[in-house]
């Protein structure tokens, strides 16, 4: 029985020495391939949760921002809503009616954001207004009902300067690809998803807060509508404030 014992140990050392073989080799990658794909997978998970779940509490945030304004106000910010009726969601003046503003001479308005001066003639292309709702003669009179980060702040025009609220997860560069279905059935680009389409790359990659308070045309008829879409992987997930789970935009299989 030792002679037995000792002969198996010998040919366990020899395998030992001499490495595995092909089909071991083979499992070993088999099962290294899965586990990374598993480790790959849910760390997207994790991912997303975490941007959605950022995005969520910078909606709160402004949303409250937006409801103390009405409290004193006695009504929401304006959204941009031109001459002829319609309204650019993009292109909205929170991030000045929400940081304050002075008066300063003949049209002008120095936002109290460390913004660049802003006169009514660039109001009135980007905004369809001519002046500010919070905005006072002193710099101590200005209200300020939201703080920001730089990440929080971006440009929807560079000459003149023209700033918005922007969500700190960018947009791809690179175009999206395939298509999406809308609610009445139609097949959509999902780059026509993308807020800001501008030549110069710096804004290309702007992701603006979208609002609206005017209209119709909105789920919130009594307040406004507030959201920003989220490219995460080959999905677009929109953050609103009329929907406890995001809106996911998905491209159709090709």
């Amino acid at each position: 029985m030792m002679k037995c014992q000792t002969s198996m140990r010998r040919v366990f050392a020899a395998r030992r020495l001499g490495g595995f073989t092909l089909i071991e080799l083979l499992v070993v990658i088999a099962v290294i391939g899965i586990l990374a794909s598993l480790i790959v997978g849910i760390s997207g998970v994790a991912t997303t949760k975490a941007r959605l779940s950022q995005s969520k509490a910078l909606l709160y945030n402004m949303a409250t921002a937006i409801d103390n304004y009405h409290a004193d106000m006695g009504s929401f910010p304006p959204d941009s809503k031109f001459r002829d009726g319609t309204v650019n969601t993009v292109t909205n003046q929170l991030f000045y009616e929400l940081t304050g503003s002075v008066y300063a001479e003949r049209g002008t308005y120095l936002p109290q954001s460390g913004a660049a001066q802003i006169g009514s003639a660039t109001l009135n292309r980007f905004f369809g207004v001519d002046g500010f709702q919070n905005v006072a003669r002193r710099d101590t009179e200005v209200k300020g009902y939201l703080e920001l980060s730089a990440s929080q702040i971006g440009d929807i025009s560079l000459n003149p300067e023209v700033k918005i609220l922007t969500a700190p997860i960018p947009w791809p560069l690179q175009p999206l690809r395939g298509s999406f279905q809308n609610v009445l059935g139609q097949s959509l680009p999902m780059e026509s998803l993308r807020p800001v389409k501008s030549q110069v790359p710096s804004l290309h990659r702007v992701n603006p807060w979208q609002y609206r308070s005017s209209g119709l045309n909105r789920f919130n008829q009594q307040s406004y509508d507030l959201w920003v879409d989220l490219v995460i992987g080959n999905k677009v997930y929109r953050v609103n404030n009329w929907s406890t789970q995001p809106k996911v935009f998905e491209a159709l299989p090709q």
